[in-house]
């Protein structure tokens, strides 16, 4: 939008320079990109207009805001009284769009004398990069700019038929604007048109066919209201952007209407002579009145200043707001007619900040407030195993939670207990997963047909079970798949186990906080009878864990091993154990023992580990199974165990005495009671 200084002038004093002019509007919201200085004195502000403040669009809308922030008196052109003939002008106005168009207006002004504008608007209309034309089509061109109410003139003896009507384009319907170019309309597109033709395009051009030449003697002085989005995608549509429709497209003041018009026939009637006939004014739907109350105390407490009570009323009423009540905790505003964007407390209290200075806000440091986690704990617990996994080489994956009933794979499931889908789009699609296991067999088998055999996976996602026939149950589980080999810098290149599946679990588990997990031997349809365990925390099982047994694995044509865990996530998160902890760090150095037994198969070793703990007392840090071996030298039905174990004493350095008699002990309880052998 460019901004003439000079021009502003006709409406308040300015004594400041313009380069200070552009500081003080962009300092209240009004950007000022450029000053270009123009021949002679005048300079050109360029300023950028956000879309909510329309009433900017115009030099009386700039300089109100001036008159707010330096305090001078807005000066507003005094309109002649216009005596309005009662003769008949021979026109007549139909709205048949009146939803797009809600206000429309025309003045009938005759025996107008059509030549060249003076000087004084052509200069002005220069500075706005305007092309003169002629007196009449000047005078709507600078009242646009001085009101912000886009007008159009006609040709009154070029109307056919005695009548304007305003409807919308009939298909294929053709015009050529005054820009001289032939258009084609669509039937969505609102037209101004006479009996016989369109003369002009809603809101964004007028035709070449009523434009007003200098053997123009009547001419009908149009100005309205339109459709915002209607002139909008007009405008689009056409790849066309006037004045006015950029103006239309950002919602123009309805109360502007009569006073513009007038403004625009009183200065026709200066320059052009001619006299002023009947006025037509078609739908005065006039927004109703709202009122706002701004208390004192959210002025301050929002902007953390206090700003005198009589310096923000002088403010809200410099802005065109009528102070309808006042009290000592506030007042009542009714904000202008051209002020949208004006609806709540909160919009008077910026305007109040912006025109005060918000340089005279101070900075500073917001207090810091301690706010409790809001993060839900399920997502919390989501994260950190998908952050341990991730980190332990797994990959997540999403499938899908319907199934084909050949896909399910749990036999003991009850039919009664499968969600089924009444009517399902396709075969692959009749039932609501009960597992996760199907899904992370497909995958498997998707990664490995394209050669992608060494695979740790895991899925996070809900499984579905009938309760009644009325009742259903949604769960969110975790599953674990790995298969193919493992390579350490230790051990090099092998076949992944059931260890490394189980070392996952625990460490997921541990990171939760988890340290009580027990997996004890059992057997699951899906898995291996020799190779399989439930996992308990606290007595309560959350899954099971264990290898694939081969039938399952040739029902979707995998030939490796695949080792598969399926975990309650919502279990875990019940005995999950967020809180931060910190241990001490030992002042006296620790002492490290290994031993290699040989128990019984059946020993498990959560109860070796626990009768070790429980023997050794406090002076025991640390127990960790190292290595596992069954085969040569090994008798039938027992099994090779190692375990490191860590003593370690927080008030002393430990003798070798100490720790010789508790792992002397250790050993023989174990022998006791497990008829462990040391190796």
């Amino acid at each position: 939008m460019r901004i003439s200084y000079n021009w502003l002038k006709d409406y308040i004093n300015l004594n400041a320079a313009p380069e200070k002019l552009a500081e003080l509007l962009t300092m209240s919201g009004l950007t000022t990109e450029s000053i270009l200085h123009k021949e002679g004195s005048d300079y050109i502000l360029e300023i950028e207009v956000t879309a909510n403040r329309p009433d900017w669009l115009s030099h009386i809308g700039v300089a109100r805001e001036l008159s707010a922030i330096t305090g001078n008196k807005l000066k507003l052109p005094i309109l002649p009284k216009i005596k309005t003939s009662k003769d008949k002008a021979g026109i007549k106005v139909n709205v048949e769009e009146k939803t797009l168009c809600p206000r429309y207006t025309l003045q009938v002004i005759k025996d107008v004398k059509v030549a060249d504008s003076a000087d004084g608007i052509r200069k002005k209309l220069d500075a706005m990069n305007l092309r003169p034309v002629n007196n009449v089509v000047d005078i709507t061109n600078f009242c646009l700019f001085e009101t912000g109410q886009p007008m159009h003139a006609f040709d009154m003896d070029k109307i056919e038929g005695g009548e304007i009507i305003i409807r919308k384009a009939r298909k294929g319907e053709k015009i050529v604007t005054i820009d001289g170019v032939e258009r084609t309309l669509t039937e969505s597109m609102l037209v101004i048109a006479d009996k016989v033709k369109a003369i002009a395009i809603a809101g964004v051009m007028g035709g070449i066919n009523t434009e007003v030449t200098n053997a123009t003697k009547n001419i009908l002085l149009e100005a309205a209201s339109f459709d915002q989005i209607s002139v909008r995608r007009t405008a689009r549509s056409l790849g066309i952007s006037t004045d006015s429709s950029y103006r239309f497209e950002r919602k123009i003041d309805i109360n502007n209407i009569v006073y513009s018009s007038s403004r625009a026939a009183s200065l026709i009637k200066e320059t052009a002579r001619g006299e002023i006939c009947n006025f037509i004014d078609i739908g005065k739907n006039i927004p109703a009145k709202k009122t706002i109350t701004l208390r004192f105390s959210k002025l301050e407490a929002t902007l953390g200043i206090e700003v005198p009570a009589l310096t923000a009323k002088r403010i809200i009423s410099s802005l065109g707001m009528k102070i309808k009540k006042t009290s000592k905790s506030g007042i009542v505003v009714e904000p202008p007619p051209f002020r949208y964007d004006l609806n709540t407390e909160i919009d008077v209290v910026e305007e109040v900040a912006r025109i005060y200075g918000y340089n005279k806000i101070p900075s500073t440091i917001p207090e810091i407030v301690e706010q409790e986690n809001k993060i839900p704990v399920e997502m919390t617990v989501e994260t950190i195993v998908r952050t341990i996994l991730t980190g332990l080489g797994a990959d997540e994956i999403i499938t899908y939670s319907l199934l084909g009933k050949n896909m399910l794979t749990v036999s003991d499931t009850a039919l009664n207990t499968i969600v089924e889908i009444k009517n399902p789009l396709s075969s692959e699609q009749e039932v609501m997963r009960p597992n996760l296991v199907s899904g992370m067999l497909s995958s498997i088998l998707w990664n490995i047909n394209r050669k992608a055999k060494d695979l740790k996976l895991f899925e996070i996602g809900k499984i579905y079970i009938r309760e009644s026939d009325i009742k259903f149950a949604e769960k969110k589980h975790l599953s674990i798949g790995i298969t193919g080999e493992v390579t350490s810098w230790i051990e090099g290149a092998r076949a992944c186990s059931f260890f490394d599946l189980k070392g996952m679990v625990e460490a997921a588990l541990s990171a939760l906080g988890i340290d009580k997990v027990i997996f004890k031997t059992t057997s699951g349809d899906i898995y291996s009878r020799s190779c399989s365990a439930s996992i308990e925390i606290s007595g309560e099982v959350i899954g099971m864990i264990g290898e694939v047994y081969r039938e399952m694995l040739n029902k979707f044509d995998v030939k490796d091993n695949v080792y598969f865990c399926e975990l309650s996530l919502e279990t875990i998160i019940k005995h999950a154990n967020l809180k931060k902890r910190f241990v001490e760090l030992p002042k006296y150095p620790s002492a490290h023992r290994d031993m290699s037994l040989v128990v019984p198969k059946d020993v498990l070793n959560a109860d070796l580990i626990d009768l070790v703990k429980s023997t050794a007392g406090t002076i025991l840090k640390e127990i960790k199974l190292i290595d596992r071996y069954a085969g040569k030298q090994i008798p039938d039905g027992k099994v090779s165990l190692t375990y490191r174990l860590e003593y370690a004493d927080l008030s002393k350095t430990l003798e070798e005495k100490d720790v010789t008699s508790v792992h002397s002990n250790i050993l023989r309880v174990l022998e006791e009671k497990l008829d462990a052998k040391l190796r």
